[in-house]
C-alpha cells in the first residue's frame, strides 16, 4: 500500500519545532515508490512509536488544499510523538478518482479488512457507496458518528446541528468535521466576455440574461468564424445539473417545500417549467463541441484558456484552477447561478471530507486527528488557503469589501442568504424519495436540451417514465 510515514523527533521543545518547520521536504523512498516522511534528522531517529495511524487523504493536486492536509498532517505528528501517520493521497494508493475510492471503501466493507482507518468521504462519495452497497444507511452501520462524541456539535456552526439535510445526508450520522463550504456558481472567463462586449451580472442573473449572453457568444461566432463556446461540459462529471438544479428551485419558490424529498404536482410544473427554460438555451448550441469526449481532470481548464465563456461547478475550482495557473484564474469570476424567480436561499452547503470506520484498526487515533481538525485556528486557515466557507466555528468571517473577486463573491452570498442553503446529490427533493435515485436519468436529459436535440415535453416524459 502507497503511503507517506510521518513521524517527529524528540528534540527539545523549540528545535523540534524549528526541525519540524524547515525539514518536511525531505523525503526517501518507501514502500512501492512511495514518499516518505521516515522522521529522522540531524538530530537522529525518533522515540520509539506505540501505535499508527493510516490516512486515506484527498485534494492532491488542488494547490492550496493540497498544502492545507499535509501541513495538519505534520502538525498533528508532531503534536503526537508516540503515532506514526500513515499518509497517502488516494492517487499514491493506486486509486485515481473518486469512484475507485468508493469502490475501496465497499471492499473493506465486504471482507472486513480496514486497511484505512480514515477514508475520503463527502456527499457524493457517500452516494457512490449507497449506490454499490445498495444501503442508503450504510454510514450508520460501517461509520463513527461524530454526532455522540461530547463536544463535537459545539464546534460546528448552528445550522449543522440545527439543519437534518446535513445529517440525512449521511444516513443520519455525523461522519466527521464539516470542513468544506461551498456556493455552486455560474463561473465565466472575464477576458472572454470583454471580447465579446458583455457585462456579466454577479448577482440577480435571470434565465433572460442567461439566454441574452448565449445568444451573443452564438451570434459572435456566427460574425467572426469563430467557435468559443458559451458552456463548458465534460463527458464524466456533467455539472450543468447545478444550472438545471437551481432554476428548478426558483420555479419552486419555498424554500422548506423545496427541501421536501417529496413528488407533488407542483413540483411536477416547476420541472416541466426548468426543462422548457433549458430548451430556450438550447436553441443557441452553448455547449462546448467536445462535451461528450472531454475528461473532466484533463480539460478542467479549457475555459481558462478561453475556449468557453461559462462554467457551472462549485467553490472548489478556484483551488483546481490555481494549480494550473494562477495568472489565468484571477481572470475567472464567479457568478450566482440564475433563477426564474427571485429566491431567498442558495445552492450550497457544507460537508465533511474523511470519516473513521467503526471497526478500524486504530479507531481511537483516527477520531482524535479529525477532532483536531475541529479548532478555530484550522477554519481560519481553511478559508484563507481555499477562499471557500467552511461548517466550522471560530473561522474570521470574509469582510464585505472582500480582497478579491472570489472573497468579495462569498461575503455577498453569505450576507445575502445566510444558512438558507441547499444541496442534495440526489433527486429526491425533485422527484421523490422514492425516485431519488434517477439523477442519471435527468442529467441525461439536461444535456440533451442544452445540446438541441429533444424538446421540454419529450425531456419530461422520458423522465416520468422511469419513475415509481
Amino acid at each position: 500500500m502507497n503511503r507517506t510515514w510521518i513521524a517527529v523527533g524528540t528534540t527539545v521543545l523549540v528545535a523540534g519545532l524549528a526541525l519540524f518547520l524547515l525539514w518536511p521536504s525531505q523525503r526517501t523512498t518507501g514502500p512501492a515508490g512511495t514518499p516518505v516522511l521516515d522522521g529522522t534528522g540531524p538530530s537522529g531517529p525518533t522515540m520509539p512509536t506505540t501505535a499508527s495511524l493510516n490516512w486515506m487523504a484527498r485534494w492532491m493536486g488542488e494547490h492550496k488544499r493540497e498544502t492545507f492536509v499535509r501541513e495538519l498532517a505534520q502538525e498533528f505528528g508532531f503534536l503526537n510523538p508516540d503515532l506514526v501517520l500513515n499518509f497517502a493521497f488516494h492517487q499514491e494508493a493506486g486509486l485515481p478518482n473518486e469512484k475507485c475510492v468508493a469502490a475501496k471503501i465497499v471492499e473493506m466493507i465486504r471482507s472486513g479488512n480496514y486497511e484505512w482507518d480514515i477514508v475520503p468521504v463527502n456527499t457524493g462519495q457517500y452516494r457512490d457507496v449507497a449506490a454499490l452497497l445498495d444501503d442508503p444507511l450504510w454510514g450508520q452501520k460501517y461509520l463513527v458518528d461524530f454526532g455522540e462524541i461530547d463536544g463535537f456539535l459545539a464546534t460546528q456552526k448552528p445550522c449543522i446541528s440545527e439543519d437534518p439535510m446535513y445529517r440525512e445526508a449521511f444516513g443520519g450520522t455525523y461522519v466527521g468535521p464539516y470542513i468544506e463550504g461551498f456556493y455552486c456558481m455560474l463561473w465565466f472567463n472575464s477576458e472572454v466576455a470583454r471580447d465579446l462586449g458583455l457585462k456579466i451580472k454577479q448577482h440577480g442573473m435571470t434565465l433572460e440574461d442567461l439566454v441574452g449572453y448565449v445568444r451573443a457568444v452564438h451570434d459572435y461566432n456566427a460574425t467572426h468564424g469563430t467557435s468559443i463556446a458559451a458552456l463548458y461540459e465534460a463527458k464524466d462529471w456533467r455539472t450543468t445539473e447545478y444550472l438545471f438544479r437551481h432554476l428548478f428551485a426558483s420555479a419552486v419558490g419555498d424554500y422548506d417545500e423545496l427541501r421536501q424529498k417529496t413528488a407533488s404536482e407542483g413540483k411536477r410544473a416547476s420541472l416541466l417549467k426548468t426543462l422548457q427554460a433549458l430548451e430556450e438555451i438550447g436553441r443557441y448550441q452553448p455547449l462546448i463541441g467536445s462535451y461528450n469526449d472531454n475528461v473532466w481532470f484533463d480539460t478542467r481548464g479549457l475555459v481558462l484558456d478561453g475556449q468557453a465563456l461559462f462554467y457551472v461547478n462549485g467553490s472548489w475550482m478556484y483551488s483546481h484552477w490555481m494549480n494550473l495557473n494562477e495568472t489565468k484564474t484571477m481572470k475567472m469570476v464567479p457568478a450566482e447561478l440564475p433563477v426564474l424567480a427571485p429566491t431567498d436561499f442558495y445552492m450550497g452547503s457544507y460537508t465533511p471530507q474523511f470519516a473513521v470506520f467503526k471497526n478500524a484498526p486504530n479507531r481511537d487515533a483516527a477520531v482524535r486527528l479529525l477532532q483536531f481538525w475541529c479548532q478555530p485556528k484550522v477554519a481560519e486557515k481553511w478559508v484563507r488557503y481555499t477562499k471557500a466557507p467552511t461548517g466550522l466555528r471560530g473561522n474570521l468571517e470574509t469582510s464585505t469589501a472582500g480582497t478579491d473577486q472570489f472573497e468579495q463573491f462569498q461575503a455577498r452570498v453569505n450576507t445575502t442568504y445566510g444558512g438558507r442553503l441547499y444541496f442534495s446529490d440526489d433527486v429526491g427533493f425533485i422527484l421523490g424519495e422514492e425516485n431519488k435515485l434517477l439523477g442519471h436519468v435527468v442529467n441525461e436529459q439536461v444535456v440533451r436540451l442544452l445540446a438541441g436535440e429533444t424538446t421540454a415535453q419529450q425531456a419530461y416524459d422520458a423522465v416520468m417514465a422511469e419513475c415509481k
